[in-house]
Order: structure tokens, then C-alpha cells, then sequence
């Protein structure tokens, strides 16, 4: 049996729950032990690929004649410091069953690992008086750690598939009130790589309905234990909830020793990322504690900075493509290149975005006809647009009709990460909790673009972009930049 608590938290963005668990059992099932063998497979091979290389490329590079770089000392040290990263990963967790899956934690321990690696070597070559060659380390760190991470992140997607088709996921029971139980039941259904599968709930109010969210109702919580124990569950998620007071969970906990079941207890924290929760014991009882997000201080600041260095670095790379784009509108559709159109910015503040003219002149005029009723349309989307050109259809297929944003990026308007930016006519229609995506810079790419883009209905794209605003982090935003090269390349849901 081992303990956590989770904020019961949407996983969209990767986040991960704060935890505290006991080291009682950490087994795992068949298919966890399976993909720990996979994993540890997979780094053996890479760091080895790694290490040959940098061996390599320093051998050919060396401008020493009097150092044979395949004598026994270096190729003993590659060999060494090759097992040393292996075990320093191994003892960082790095394959720890808590962490892989979803969420950023894993990354981050390979990152961490691979930085005391680095500290170590640095630190034996210092007290043995060797001088380890720079190229051998310029090659060696970004390569191995590259290698890593592809390497994680294609076996996670690999898992997340199975996961979707309904192998390698926990078998959980969930605790609480209907409403909870609902509630809970929706997040985990619309997060594959959470890895639970909702077998069964016991309710703690009376009378409950045989199902519950398409989770079968199994009883209440009078008999909760030898319920667990017959339906086989890996899990058991408890919700808030004053039916289950403390000493109730503790004896749960008690009584399930020995099952290899682990305890989740979730509170009532909807929409909070991992990183913004932190948990400090206090006379035994974990209080959670929920930063304030980052709307001011040095992590916008860098946020800021990053947006201006990589929009003016984008833009230069992209210029040749740009050239070529607006080149082709020119001669294919009458009418300008750019339409520049006013949006919402941070603050309230308008702000005219750039983008490639992708509709025929004139397309504002047309929409009253093709717009069924605006008073209850906040945000209108057509699949068929019979105002898009045929370029204009290719750029947004493929998203090329955004890049002009870059300017808009530069000058400050926007940023390359943030809620989708919207027009006047929206805000207008804005309730006081819509209003708060105005609170950090609209972006170019956001959980809208990676979660399915012009396919998400109005509800959809606001709870992904509120959740956003409240959680956003600099981690975050290169795994969003990194999935939205991944969905403009796929074009889903680009009209």
C-alpha cells in the first residue's frame, strides 16, 4: 500500500500533482515492471551512442600526436563516466513508477541527472589533474541529453497510444460524493496519460444510482475495504468528502497493507498545475499550499525577454519562407498581403495582429450572411469558408498565415506562448471570469492549438486558455512550442 495526495488538477498541459508517498511497496504491476526494463534498455543504448560519439569526434579532431585516444586510460574514463550517468539516473529516479507516464517530472530528473553528471566529471578531473578535452564535453552533454529526452518522449508516446486503447492503465476505485465522483471521472476520461481507469465508485450519500459518469456504483463507504479488495483495483481515489474523515482513510490504509494498493487522496483543488502546490506535514497533516500565479516578477520578466530574443531569431529564419508566401498571395488573389486585424491584448489593451490575407477582400462584409446568430455566437468558426482563397487555404492548413505574428511578438503585443488572442467583439460579450485570459499576453500557439484547434468549441478553448493564465510556466511553454510543431504538421483541426 503507498500514499498520495493529488490535487485533482486537468493534466492538458503536463502538469504533475504534488505528491507524498510512502516507500512501502513500490513493485508495480507486470506492465510497469515491463516498461521499467524498456526504459532502462533504452538509456544503456543511448548513452553508449552518446559516449562513442563524443569518443569519435574528439579522436578525429585532436591535434595532440603524442595522445593515442584509443589507449586503455580514455577509453576506461569514456567507459566509467558512461556507467556513471547510468547510475545517477538510476538513483534519481528517473524510472521511478511515480513519475513516468504524464507530466514534466521525469524530464526534469533526467535533466538534474545529467547536471550532476557533469558536476562529478568536472570534479574528477580537477582532483586527478586531467584535463578532459572541451570538445569531448561540448558534444557529449547536449547530444546525450538530447538523445534522453527523444528517447523518453517517443516512449511515452508509445505508451500514451496504449493507454488510449485501454492497456497499461491502473484499475482505480473512486470515493466521494456523486458530484465528486462526476467530476473526477471527467478529468481522467479526457486524460489518457493520467493511467487510471475508473473501475467502480462507492458514494457516501444515500441512495445512490447504479452509475455514475458510466462508473458503476459498488456501494457506499460502511464496507469500503473488502469492496477494494473484491473488485481487484490498483487504486483507490478518495475525494473530499465529510463522509471520509481522516481516521477513516488512516484505517484504510491500515487495512490495505499488504495489497499492493495504493491510496490517492484528492482534494478539491480543480485546475491548479503540479508546481503551483506544495505540501508541508504539520502535526502529521499535509496542508497544501497554492502559489499565486505568475502574473508579475522575474518569471514574466524572462517570459518577456525570451518572447523578444526568440520571435526576432524566428523571424529571421522564417524570412525567406515569408517572401515566398506573400510573393504567392500577390499573384494569386487580388487585394493586400497582410490583413492586419485590432485584438485584445493583455490589459484590455488593442493591439492590430498581422497576419497573411488567407480570404478574399471584402471577407468582414460577408460574414453577417454566413454567421446564423451572433448575438449567441461568442466565437465563430467555419469548416467550409467559402471566403478562403485557394492559397489562402493551404497557409491554414499548415498555420503560415500566423507567421507575420512574429512582428507582433517582437514589437510586444504578443507572445510566442498565451491564450488565443481575441477580437473586440468577443471580449465585449466576456463574462467576469473569461476576462481573466486578459491578464498575460495573448500568444501565437496556446493549449487551443495543441488540443485541437479550430475543432474546440467556445467552452473548450476558454477553460483550456483560463487554465493557462493560472498555471503557466516556462517548462510549460516549450513542451506547448514542441507539441504545436507536431499539430501544425499534422494540420488536425486547421480550417
Amino acid at each position: 500500500m503507498s500514499l498520495r495526495i493529488d490535487p485533482v488538477a486537468d493534466q492538458t498541459l503536463g502538469g504533475t500533482g504534488a505528491e507524498v508517498e510512502s516507500s512501502v511497496d513500490q513493485r508495480g504491476t507486470d506492465w510497469e515492471r515491463r516498461y521499467g526494463r524498456i526504459l532502462l534498455g533504452s538509456d544503456l543504448v543511448v548513452l553508449a551512442w552518446a559516449f562513442v560519439t563524443a569518443h569519435v569526434v574528439w579522436a578525429e579532431n585532436l591535434d595532440q600526436p603524442d595522445i593515442d585516444p584509443y589507449s586503455a586510460f580514455p577509453i576506461c574514463f569514456t567507459i566509467s563516466m558512461l556507467v556513471l550517468w547510468y547510475v545517477v539516473l538510476t538513483v534519481a529516479g528517473t524510472r521511478d513508477l511515480r513519475v513516468f507516464g504524464a507530466g514534466p517530472e521525469e524530464y526534469k530528473r533526467v535533466f538534474n541527472s545529467t547536471l550532476v553528471v557533469f558536476a562529478i566529471i568536472a570534479f574528477i578531473g580537477y582532483i586527478l589533474r586531467f584535463a578532459i578535452p572541451g570538445t569531448y564535453v561540448v558534444v557529449l552533454l547536449p547530444f546525450g541529453l538530447l538523445l534522453l529526452t527523444l528517447s523518453r518522449w517517443s516512449w511515452r508516446q508509445w505508451l500514451l497510444v496504449r493507454r488510449q486503447h485501454g492497456s497499461m492503465t491502473h484499475d482505480a476505485i473512486v470515493v466521494g460524493s456523486a458530484d465528486a465522483v462526476q467530476h473526477l471521472a471527467a478529468v481522467i476520461n479526457r486524460n489518457a496519460a493520467f493511467g487510471y481507469r475508473l473501475s467502480g465508485a462507492c458514494i457516501t450519500s444515500q441512495d445512490p444510482p447504479s452509475h455514475i459518469a458510466g462508473v458503476p456504483v459498488l456501494g457506499g463507504v460502511d464496507d469500503l475495504t473488502n469492496t477494494v479488495v473484491a473488485a481487484g483495483t490498483n487504486a483507490v481515489i478518495i475525494t473530499s468528502s465529510d463522509a471520509m474523515h481522516p481516521e477513516m482513510v488512516r484505517r484504510l490504509g491500515w487495512d490495505l497493507e499488504g495489497y499492493d494498493i495504493e491510496i490517492i487522496v484528492a482534494p478539491s483543488l480543480a485546475n491548479i498545475a503540479g508546481p503551483r502546490v506544495h505540501i508541508r506535514p504539520v502535526a502529521g497533516l499535509p496542508l497544501l499550499h497554492v502559489e499565486q500565479p505568475a502574473y508579475r516578477g522575474a518569471q514574466r520578466w524572462a517570459k518577456d525577454l525570451l518572447d523578444r530574443v526568440g520571435g526576432l531569431g524566428l523571424l529571421l529564419l522564417f524570412s525567406p519562407i515569408l517572401v515566398a508566401l506573400a510573393i504567392a498571395i500577390k499573384l494569386t488573389s487580388p487585394g493586400r498581403v497582410f490583413f492586419v486585424q485590432e485584438r485584445v491584448g493583455r490589459d484590455g489593451k488593442t493591439f492590430g495582429m498581422i497576419k497573411f490575407r488567407s480570404m478574399v477582400e471584402g471577407a468582414d462584409q460577408m460574414l453577417a450572411d454566413l454567421q446564423p446568430d451572433t448575438s449567441n455566437v461568442v466565437m465563430f468558426k467555419m469548416r467550409d469558408d467559402p471566403r478562403v482563397t485557394r492559397v489562402g487555404r493551404t497557409l491554414r492548413r499548415y498555420s503560415l498565415d500566423e507567421l507575420p505574428q512574429l512582428l507582433n511578438v517582437v514589437k510586444g503585443d504578443m507572445s510566442l506562448v498565451g491564450p488565443r488572442p481575441p477580437l473586440v467583439s468577443e471580449v465585449s460579450g466576456y463574462a467576469a471570469e473569461a476576462r481573466r485570459r486578459l491578464l498575460v499576453r495573448p500568444g501565437m500557439t496556446g493549449p487551443w492549438q495543441i488540443s485541437g484547434r479550430s475543432d474546440l468549441d467556445w467552452e473548450e478553448t476558454m477553460r483550456l486558455d483560463l487554465y493557462y493564465v493560472e498555471n503557466w510556466s516556462l517548462v510549460g511553454d516549450m513542451l506547448i512550442l514542441w507539441k504545436t510543431f507536431r499539430a501544425v504538421v499534422s494540420s488536425a483541426g486547421a480550417y
